[in-house]
């Protein structure tokens, strides 16, 4: 027995070796990661048969009426009491258990097909068990995780179950019992170790080769994710001619390409050379192909579009797909003059494919930002688009009757108007002003309305110190106020006092401005701020734009509340992250108080 198991030995190292040139096969790592098309499956079961049909061939004949083991292992004609002891069912095994039931059983008939030809008094037994036990790792594929799939010992012990129940069942399927029962006893032992054995370095193979492949696909990540995050400055910035131009530099100084240039949607090239001097040839239909398919392509061995006027040979180049959502709007190209064999190998493909995805994303999110500045500011232009015209008539003829009776206040009137149309037009154009920006707004626009109904109206603010260089979008406060002298004072004369709160809480800022006018109804309390309400004293454009800016600009991080009591008054309440000149910016939250 042990001299049969040395034998078997020295002819398993022959199947091992060919399983490791299995696992250079391409189809072999689709077949680990996701299932395979019926073509792939077809090459599989043919691989895998081969595997099963080379271990037949490197079988020991073995006679049950000795106990002599023959050195010969030549496959001849046999007689009807001779028997193989092979590797057969390494290859159909492993099939089954990395290809599933297809490949197993596929794998299976082959090679079980192969042995049966071959002849013996257990050939019909082995077709049909070769084929079982393919059908079986295959279907305990389907069952297991992807975790387990790749685990040897697991495999192993797999395996060395299904051997054991084929050397078992062999008595079943053949009428020379007696005769099976010895080969069983003779061979049965060495048969399960050899070939467990053989099932379990093949496994170690595949696994090494799937764990260096994750290696590399998770190094090729690292770098697509460090590469990502030097250009997002840029490309969050739109595909400019600056941007454009500072991605290809990056590219160049962190990836081999010896040349990387982006293209936009009319084929105009912004090159950051590395020392290269080349010109290529129209590659327009190359860039159309590319962006018709959304799917990296590379061109190796090139001929058609090798340098024309240079000392360096253009080897490859590499097409990358760059998208804004679903629309096209230019490529990548990397240029290759060193590659071995003149191909570009997986790695820098995988790259390619990570950063197609990562630099379609930042664009993306860069036209977001752009769309999101625009309608921040058209909001700010709805806004400004407000300031009522009898507003500045009124303003402007207070001022000029008291040009006679009191120049000096028609002067200081004069600066306030002056202060608050100037704010008005320099704050259009910035997404955050300090909060001192909009308090000189507040303040001039409640002196010149003060002025027209003199001891009417109230302003009481408490300004927490500190928080004067906080930053808060323009238009915040002062529409506000504006509402609440508007519409809240229409139907009272007296007592009209608005407060004006802004508090640091934690780390955030909050904004109180509450009045004691006349209320809102419940009814177009429920609507304010949600939408535009139509009414003759006015359509809670401000109210809806300012909650609508938060919301673009803060997200979540943003509180817009109205509280409002008929006759009692009405009290808003903002609450956004506190942010200050310097940039600073917290995110933990606190609550009202």
């Amino acid at each position: 027995m042990l001299d049969l198991v040395y034998q078997m030995m020295w002819r398993m190292c022959m199947i091992v070796t060919i399983a490791f040139l299995i696992t250079r096969l391409d189809l072999f790592r689709k077949m680990i990661y996701q299932p395979l098309n019926w073509k792939g499956k077809s090459i599989m079961i043919f691989v895998f048969g081969i595997f099963g049909i080379i271990g037949n061939y490197t079988g020991i004949m073995i006679h049950p009426d000795t106990t002599n083991i023959p050195i010969e292992s030549k496959v001849h004609t046999m007689d009807s009491l001779t028997a193989i002891a092979d590797t057969r069912n390494i290859g159909v095994l492993i099939g089954g258990l990395f290809g599933g039931p297809a490949v197993g059983m596929g794998a299976g008939i082959i090679a079980g097909g192969h042995r049966y030809f071959i002849g013996g008094f257990i050939s019909e037994a082995t077709f049909i068990l070769t084929v079982m036990g393919g059908l079986i790792a295959g279907w305990v594929q389907s069952k297991i995780s992807y975790r387990d799939k790749l685990q040897p010992f697991f495999i192993f012990v797999i395996g060395v179950l299904i051997l054991f129940l084929q050397i078992s069942l062999i008595p079943l399927f053949t009428e020379s019992h007696k005769e099976a029962f010895f080969l069983i006893k003779l061979t049965g032992l060495p048969i399960i170790i050899v070939n467990g054995v053989g099932i379990w370095i093949c496994a170690l193979l595949f696994y090494s080769v799937i764990r260096e492949e994750e290696k590399t696909k998770a190094y090729q990540t690292q770098k697509a994710l460090f590469i990502a995050n030097k250009t997002l400055p840029f490309f969050r910035k739109g595909l400019n001619k600056y941007s454009s131009q500072k991605v290809t530099e990056i590219l160049c100084i962190h990836t081999d390409a010896d040349d990387v240039a982006i293209t936009d949607m009319n084929g105009v090239s912004i090159h950051a050379r590395k020392n290269v001097s080349y010109d290529l040839i129209d590659d327009q239909e190359v860039i159309k192909k590319v962006l018709h398919t959304r799917k990296v392509l590379n061109l190796n061995n090139i001929i058609e579009l090798r340098n024309i006027n240079a000392d360096v040979m253009l080897k490859a180049i590499m097409f990358i797909p760059l998208f804004v959502g679903e629309k096209p709007v230019g490529t990548l190209k990397m240029y290759y003059t060193h590659t071995q064999s003149n191909t570009i190998n997986d790695a820098e493909e995988e790259l390619a494919k990570g950063l197609m995805l990562m630099f379609s994303t930042q664009l993306e999110l860069g036209e977001l930002d752009a769309h999101k500045e625009l309608l921040q500011n058209s909001k700010i232009k709805a806004l400004q688009a407000q300031i009522h015209p009898h507003f500045l008539f009124n303003s402007i003829n207070v001022i000029v009757a008291l040009c006679k009776k009191n120049p000096l206040s028609a002067r200081k009137l004069l600066i306030q108007l002056s202060t608050f149309l100037r704010n008005n037009m320099n704050t259009s154009e910035q997404n955050l002003i300090p909060i001192e920006k909009e308090l000189e707004s507040v303040i001039a626009y409640f002196a010149l309305e003060q002025a027209r109904f003199p001891g009417r109206y109230t302003l009481k603010t408490k300004i927490e110190n500190g928080v004067e260089k906080a930053l808060i979008p323009p238009f915040t406060i002062q529409p506000l106020v504006e509402n609440a002298l508007l519409h809240g004072f229409v139907e009272k004369s007296e007592n009209q006092t608005i407060e004006l709160w802004i508090l640091k809480k934690g780390s955030y800022l909050k904004i109180n401005i509450k009045d004691n006018g006349i209320g809102i109804p419940r009814d177009k309390l429920m609507m304010l701020g949600s939408k535009t309400i139509q009414s003759e004293k006015g359509n809670g454009i401000a109210i809806h734009n300012i909650r609508e800016r938060l919301e673009l600009m803060f997200g979540p991080k943003a509180e817009f509340l109205i509280d409002s009591q008929l006759n009692k008054g009405t009290n808003i309440f903002i609450l956004i992250p506190f942010q200050s000149e310097k940039g600073e910016e917290f995110h933990d939250r606190s609550l009202y108080s």
